[in-house]
């Protein structure tokens, strides 16, 4: 079930970023708050699916393909744009994703040993 959720954010990720034509504006700078949420929801899919990834090696994995992404976008298709925006975006939604893991294993360990107040 982890590795289809994993499967399932991917494709959904690959879509939106190599798709011919840009997402629509939804309201203003809807494009980076789609970034942040599509890396931070792939991001977290690869945590569960890869559990027993050393924590430092996926989510440096994760950290290179954020700004990659957005090079091979424009790359693969010329008619996207290229915007460090888009980047920091991206690197927001690793990072954020990041953060809550570990704020979520935190609070698990403690709640396992009684300690959560």
């Amino acid at each position: 079930m982890r590795f289809l959720l994993f499967s399932i954010c991917a494709f959904l990720l690959l879509y939106g970023l190599f798709r011919p034509e840009s997402p629509p504006d939804l309201f203003e700078n809807s494009d980076k708050t789609l970034h942040l949420l599509a890396f931070g929801g792939f991001s977290l899919a690869a945590r569960l699916a890869f559990l027993r990834a050393p924590a430092w090696l996926l989510w440096g994995v994760l950290l290179i393909c954020a700004p990659l992404s957005e090079w091979l976008q424009h790359e693969l298709q010329p008619s996207r744009q290229f915007s460090w925006l888009d980047i920091y975006a991206n690197l927001a939604g690793v990072v954020l994703a990041a953060l809550g893991w570990w704020l979520l294993t935190v609070l698990y360990k403690r709640w396992r040993m009684g300690k959560l107040v």
